[in-house]
């Protein structure tokens, strides 16, 4: 592929970045341009959860500057994201339509785990001391405005992740609010981070050995580049005990303090509480995220790192979490992968579609730990109050309906309607129908039926159990799950058995 150029743009809480990038297979990503504009958007939000129209007619002018410059470029092509506390304004539709209206520019919400997702991805791909990093117990911390999101990797493998609302720009805002009664700013907020990261590290890590800990998000880069200044040779990496005697004012600019205060003091917290050997700053912002997100999808850029293994890794652990089966959870899960490759022909659906499949397999029955007599109900509520990294809210709602309704009849469109669209229902009829047939042959928990071998023939799908066992339950429930299945794909399955 020739050389392209392309521009991504961020709008944040406190400012709105573009970076102009060369991109080539051959080649990979290259920086050519960095511009950013500082705005008032996170202190409005915070305050009033409205952006101004004075404050959109100055984000309209930057980004009209911004369009010129990457005609200078020639770019051919861009993509331009909100992201964290942008997303929490109540009129952030009425933002995105001005921008539009004025400057051509069509911005896209992305949500926590689609974003903090694109910011990994570019770790792994701008860092490559990561991939090392994480075979050890590895704790990774993105600072965002609102909110900071910390992700614990063991053995090369992503085993869970959580959201906190300790963002550096929301709690300085806060304290802004009682800044009269405020003699020391540092103390209060240490006081205010001091019980949710506590009970964080209780219920997370208090078990676990973190010996690094990896930081990203919106003023890492900033703080990155001060230490660079100071440092001679400083390449990011610092010791815990290092980290720990460092001044604010070695990290942040005189004018920039108290938003800084908040990271400074978490991170120093965090490293204090999880006792690890090592801290990295990582240089990578969110425009390097979105970069790396457009060059894997449009020049098959690939990584050192299976991201998909990853999610499916994370789901496990939430369905761990929850005392679920995991021998049943293991069995469903790839009857329902090896129906759905049978049937590839029938559906019409890809890979995205098949992680969704798998997703539902591992969480399905999680909810039995909170009242057998709900499971699916409970599931439901499991799954749409789970954060799942790397898939959007709309997929995961998707998830938790094909886990809903894993019983005899789906709803028409009209009784859930409101939840997605169309073409979304159709691919849960689908999925919650190839679910439904792998869960019920392994319906009584046991794996009697582990092995199959499937065909399609004439409009049949044939499944070939090989097992010694008796599966008369398993053909007993069969049939009423095949109606669903053929109602589906036009395809009836049967299940025979061979010893």
């Amino acid at each position: 592929m020739a050389l392209q150029t392309y521009a991504a743009i961020n709008l944040s809480s406190d400012s709105i970045s573009m970076k102009i990038y060369e991109i080539s297979k051959t080649h990979g990503i290259k920086e050519l341009a960095h511009v950013r504009q500082e705005s008032s958007v996170g202190a409005e939000i915070f305050n009033d959860k409205i952006i101004s129209y004075k404050t959109m007619s100055r984000i309209c002018q930057t980004l009209k500057d911004f369009r010129a410059m990457m005609a200078e470029f020639d770019v051919s092509d861009y993509n331009a994201c909100i992201t964290d506390s942008v997303r929490e304004a109540i009129n952030r539709l009425i933002l995105m339509d001005q921008i539009k209206i004025q400057t051509d520019f069509k911005f896209k919400s992305l949500s926590n785990s689609e974003q903090r997702f694109q910011q990994y991805k570019a770790i792994f791909l701008k860092e490559p001391f990561v991939n090392d990093l994480i075979i050890d117990e590895t704790l990774v911390v993105d600072l965002g405005a609102g909110t900071v999101q910390f992700s614990y990797f063991k053995e090369g493998r992503l085993c869970f992740t959580q959201n906190l609302k300790l963002g550096f720009y929301r709690i300085r805002e806060l304290m802004l609010t009682m800044q009269a009664e405020i003699f020391n700013f540092e103390d209060i907020v240490d006081e205010y981070m001091d019980k949710d990261l506590t009970e964080f590290y209780r219920i997370f890590l208090e078990d676990k050995q973190i010996k690094n800990i990896i930081v990203t998000g919106q003023k890492v880069p900033a703080m990155r580049q001060r230490l660079s200044d100071s440092i001679r040779d400083f390449d990011g990496h610092l010791s815990r005990k290092a980290f720990g005697k460092l001044h604010i004012s070695e990290l942040s600019k005189p004018d920039e303090t108290k938003i800084s205060i908040p990271a400074y003091i978490l991170l120093k917290k965090i490293a204090k509480l999880t006792k690890c050997s090592d801290i990295y700053l990582s240089a990578v912002d969110f425009c390097d995220s979105i970069v790396a997100e457009y060059a894997e999808k449009k020049i098959k850029l690939s990584y050192n790192h299976d991201f998909s293994k990853d999610i499916i890794y994370a789901a496990r652990n939430t369905a761990e979490r929850y005392h679920t089966n995991m021998a049943h959870i293991d069995n469903v899960t790839s009857l329902a992968t090896d129906i759905f490759d049978a049937i590839k022909k029938f559906h019409g659906l890809g890979k995205r579609e098949r992680l969704l499949l798998q997703l539902s397999a591992i969480l399905h029955s999680c909810g039995a730990f909170i009242n057998l007599a709900k499971t699916r109900e409970n599931s439901y509520k499991i799954v749409t109050s789970t954060e799942i990294i790397g898939i959007s809210h709309q997929e995961r709602i998707m998830v938790a309906n094909i886990i809903l309704y894993n019983k005899e009849f789906f709803p028409p469109y009209s009784e859930i309607g409101d939840e997605m669209t169309r073409d979304e229902y159709i691919t849960v009829v689908k999925l919650c129908a190839i679910l439904k047939l792998a869960n019920v042959l392994d319906k009584s928990n046991s794996q009697k039926i582990n092995k199959v071998t499937m065909s399609v023939k004439d409009n049949i799908l044939q499944i070939n159990a090989k097992t010694l066992a008796d599966i008369t339950l398993e053909k007993g429930m069969f049939h009423r799950k095949a109606d669903v299945f053929e109602e589906a794909f036009g395809i009836r399955p049967v299940l025979r058995k061979r010893r």
